[in-house]
């Protein structure tokens, strides 16, 4: 496992995000007909092993209104957090 500048990731960091992940899931049950849409920028998901048919669609848009206005209150919201 590495990094995005291919540096390695050591066990004990892989240890530490495989232990806040499990902190953070949320298990969604779903059925027949149901709908998840997912920000695979904001978010890691997964699913378990099920019994059935699965039926996969993908879609890619550019964003939303007022989605530089909400990333400018994060980052602003973070910096203060960090002061």
């Amino acid at each position: 496992m590495y990094y995005g500048d291919d540096g390695a990731i050591s066990d004990e960091d892989l240890e530490h995000m495989d232990e806040v992940t499990m902190k953070n899931v949320q298990f969604v049950k779903m059925t027949e007909g149901d709908v998840v849409l997912l920000d695979n920028y904001k978010c890691m998901h997964g699913r378990n092993v099920f019994d059935g048919t699965r039926k996969h669609g993908v879609a890619w848009f550019e964003g939303w209104t007022g989605e530089e206005e909400m990333k400018a209150k994060a980052q602003q919201s973070k910096q203060a957090a960090m002061a």
